[in-house]
């Protein structure tokens, strides 16, 4: 407890600093948003000519997409800023004064920055959910909205592993912007359609080696009670999250050990 209330502390300083250029923070929000409204357009002038993708509606591949948003955007609102900017402190030496501090570094690290450009995420995503839930006339018991409130977190914690494990890198190789911007942005780019599109060799490593198909592919196939690609793994979503947010919270401190104090 004593930890939230330090990061609220944080947090209040950080809005209170934005909130002295207030058109470019509504403006961030707004770009974000905008820029999501054109990915959704584009998804329906594909659909347009298309009306199934290997047995997915448009609604169903909207609402698997909307899952890799929001669960992306509740994460990087946190790790993406801190992460994104890792190498920076190490390259530079300054990550020396993360470890001058009584906060563990990584919790210093989140608790310095706040991604408020993903509120735009968020926003369109909620508003995208709404619709594709009435759309898709899902007739979902309390069982379920459980089980979807545990996967969106649970895909967070993904997405915050994979990000963490991937910045980490720069402990041991400093230059770790790559390895950062494939796994954020070009792997991840393959869940944005349901994975039984691609090949098989595909599949298995977005499943076992890049496990981003536990973010939106696999519980959506509970949720939308897709029978056919329905799997033990389909549940797997907030248990592999966690298990795998606290493996990368342990690489990141033996990565902590690993710093020499590189400088410039």
């Amino acid at each position: 407890m004593h930890w939230v209330k330090m990061y609220l502390r944080y947090l209040s300083v950080y809005f209170k600093q934005l909130m002295e250029y207030r058109f470019s923070f509504f403006g961030d929000i707004f770009v974000n948003t905008l820029f999501f409204i054109v990915t959704y357009i584009g998804f329906w002038v594909i659909f347009n000519r298309f009306d199934m993708l290997h047995g997915w509606t448009f609604y169903e591949v909207t609402f698997l997409y909307n899952m890799n948003l929001l669960s992306y955007a509740i994460s990087s609102m946190f790790v993406w800023g801190p992460m994104k900017q890792l190498e920076e402190y190490v390259r530079r030496g300054e990550f020396d004064l993360f470890l001058t501090k009584p906060i563990p570094p990584l919790r210093l690290l989140i608790f310095r920055q706040f991604g408020h450009t993903f509120i735009g995420h968020v926003l369109v995503a909620v508003t995208v959910f709404i619709v594709c839930i009435d759309r898709l006339d899902l007739q979902w018991s309390f069982t379920l909205y459980v089980f979807f409130v545990a996967a969106i977190i649970g895909a967070a914690f993904i997405h915050s592993a994979l990000i963490i494990f991937a910045a980490t890198s720069t402990f041991w190789i400093v230059r770790s912007t790559p390895i950062v911007d494939v796994t954020i942005y070009a792997i991840r780019s393959y869940i944005n359609y349901p994975i039984s599109i691609y090949y098989k060799w595909l599949q298995v490593l977005l499943t076992f080696l890049v496990p981003y198909a536990f973010v939106n592919f696999y519980p959506s196939t509970v949720l939308l009670r897709k029978t056919e690609s329905l799997s033990i793994l389909s549940y797997c979503t907030p248990i592999l999250g966690l298990i795998l947010l606290g493996a990368a919270v342990c690489t990141f401190n033996i990565g902590v050990r690993r710093y020499e104090s590189t400088g410039s």
